[in-house]
């Protein structure tokens, strides 16, 4: 879908930040952190079809690279691919 132009979503599944492909960033128009989402998935399921609005934010920053490790928002040289907080709140 991404070669067509198709408007393309990402839903990342996992239980922690994850190292993105650049490509994931910008062949696609969104991309949602669902974390771990339980076995049923209802509740991803219910804002890819309209029933609720996408919403929420980063409960962590999000590293560009595994050499930003540890990463701490105190530190010189903070400059995360997603800084804590990021996301939408409708």
């Amino acid at each position: 879908m991404v070669a067509d132009k198709t408007p393309t979503l990402a839903i990342l599944f996992s239980g922690r930040p994850m190292v993105l492909e650049p490509q994931i960033l910008t062949k696609t128009e969104a991309l949602v952190a669902a974390w771990l989402p339980g076995s049923e998935g209802q509740g991803i399921a219910d804002v890819i079809f309209g029933d609720y609005d996408f919403e929420g934010k980063l409960p962590v920053s999000w590293f560009k690279n595994v050499e930003q490790l540890p990463l701490d928002i105190d530190a010189n040289g903070y400059f995360p691919l997603f800084p804590l907080g990021f996301g939408l709140k409708l």
